[in-house]
């Protein structure tokens, strides 16, 4: 590339931030998220492709990722969907900034490191930039020139009036109109609209230019996915090495899977005739400490696995003539792990039959089956000798399409309706009903008998652990619920706009929930 169309290819990256963030200043400034970011987001990558005129075929597939989030974000309006659109958002960005790059936990990393770059990059772009115009060229030289020496005399002056009575007196007047006339001009000039559009220009700047070093954004990652066997050359004149060192890892390796496959083994036969067939919660059972302390219990056993098969199979040890007894007992302890993984699943659908759905619990579900999905791929890695870059792009991609996923869910209406309807109403957190978003307000009006119905339940209860359970004063707390959703709801405009604030909106007025409060004449 030579350097004129370097130049141009820079000014059309500096025009197009610049562009880019005029309109996260019109999108976002006092608005809540909604439209507003998928059309950024959409935007901004629209443009950095238009930019680099070509994309690799994993930036093809986060941006489809990033098309699926911004649409979802708009129908459901929820925190998931946004998580998800700005996930998709960073590692497209980065993607499209280096084509070579395939691994997203990587690109990842780049895009905050993009991130942290930024600021010196833009000030140092700046800088080069005003250096090249010649109507500004001079005068910026000796602004930089000056700067130094008018700080060290704003020093001086400082100090020479702090200790001479007579050069404060002589000074003050002109000193208190200098800081009166500063003051009102930093005033004017350092407000809250301008840091919000500094920020958007930064943003737009490390969504479009690469501030980071190559050495964190990606193209000198290795890109092959098979382990290479590293031999240690010596002079032909000297024996070989000896393999004493790597045999007793193999063997420390072997002693160590023999014991905890024995330990798995008998969890995994106590769990298969517990908690797979035939399971009930007792009296005086902790279902709680069963499932909450006892799965992340275990799922952390199943992360320790993981990582000491890491480690046992992260180098020459593969390629060792007599490892096929260790590959055989971590073949069949990431069988064990995996069945360990169902078990603590059966735990979690347990707790969600006797105590109804939360965010947790399907969190739970969504992460063990990334963890199902990450023995599977560790079992690959130990039998065809896969990298650790390998496992970390497989299992990164299919975490991207879970949060893909998740987000055309709209999960706080599955969680009420699936608790409304619960068999166990004395069991239900009537509480977590006013903690959801609003898209629920119809849902509950719709259902209050079963609401009142699951709190008389719950008085029954020799221990009470949900703060509501009165009717009216639930009601008064819905109420107040959905007086501050129709305030957002008036005060937001299009930019802010999602198909499921309509749709409550239009549902409670449907209703007559709302009784004239805070509907637009």
């Amino acid at each position: 590339m030579t350097e004129r169309t370097h130049r141009s290819a820079d000014i059309r990256t500096a025009l197009a931030v610049l562009l880019l963030a005029v309109l996260f200043d019109r999108l976002f400034w006092e608005q809540e998220i909604g439209l507003n970011l998928s059309l950024f987001a959409l935007t901004a990558m629209g443009v950095s492709l238009a930019l680099r005129r070509a994309a690799s075929v994993a930036a093809r597939w986060a941006l489809g990722g990033l098309l699926m989030s911004a649409a979802m974000l708009v129908v459901h309006g929820s925190v998931v969907a946004a998580v998800g659109t700005l996930a998709c958002l960073a590692v497209s960005a980065v993607l499209l900034l280096e084509p070579r790059q395939r691994n997203l936990p990587v690109a990842l990393v780049g895009a905050f490191l993009n991130g942290v770059f930024a600021p010196l990059g833009v000030a140092g772009l700046v800088n080069d930039g005003l250096k090249q115009v010649p109507a500004t060229r001079s005068g910026w030289r000796w602004t930089r020139l000056a700067f130094i020496p008018v700080l060290v005399g704003a020093v001086y002056f400082l100090i020479y009036r702090a200790a001479n009575p007579r050069f404060e007196a002589m000074t003050a007047g002109f000193l208190d109109g200098l800081f009166d006339l500063l003051g009102d001009f930093l005033a004017e000039l350092f407000t809250a609209h301008v840091f919000f559009l500094g920020l958007g220009s930064l943003i737009s700047a490390a969504l479009l230019h690469r501030f980071a070093p190559h050495l964190f954004a990606g193209p000198e990652w290795p890109l092959n996915g098979s382990l290479v066997r590293e031999r240690r050359k010596r002079p032909h004149w000297l024996p070989p090495l000896s393999m004493g060192a790597l045999d007793r890892e193999r063997r420390m390796g072997v002693l160590l899977l023999v014991l905890v496959n024995a330990l798995l083994l008998v969890v995994n036969l106590i769990d298969i005739s517990w908690v797979w067939i035939g399971f009930t919660v007792e009296e005086g059972f902790s279902l709680k400490q069963f499932v909450h302390e006892g799965t992340w219990l275990l799922i952390l056993s199943i992360l320790l696995s993981i990582a000491i098969l890491l480690y046992l199979f992260r180098g020459n040890l593969n390629f060792h003539p007599e490892a096929r007894p260790l590959r055989l007992l971590a073949t069949t302890w990431i069988a064990q792990n995996f069945i360990l993984g169902i078990s603590v699943f059966l735990r979690n659908f347990h707790y969600i039959h006797f105590h109804g759905l939360a965010y947790k619990r399907i969190g739970v579900i969504v992460f063990l089956a990334l963890v199902l999905v990450g023995l599977v791929t560790l079992h690959l890695k130990v039998r065809e000798r896969r990298t650790l870059i390998h496992l970390l792009r497989v299992n990164g991609w299919a975490a991207f399409v879970a949060l893909v996923g998740l987000t055309t869910v709209n999960w706080d209406g599955v969680i009420v309706r699936f608790n409304l309807a619960h068999w166990n109403q004395g069991e239900i957190d009537v509480d977590n009903y006013l903690a959801m978003s609003d898209k629920v307000l119809p849902l509950l009006y719709d259902d209050l008998p079963k609401v009142e119905a699951q709190m008389a339940k719950h008085r029954e209860n020799r221990v009470r652990w949900v703060e509501h359970l009165d009717a009216e004063q639930f009601r008064a707390a819905l109420d107040r619920k959905r007086d501050r959703f129709m305030k957002r709801y008036n005060a937001q405009d299009w930019r802010s706009w999602t198909l499921a604030d309509q749709w409550t909106y239009e549902e409670l007025i449907s209703q007559g929930s709302v009784d004239g409060i805070g509907v637009n004449p």
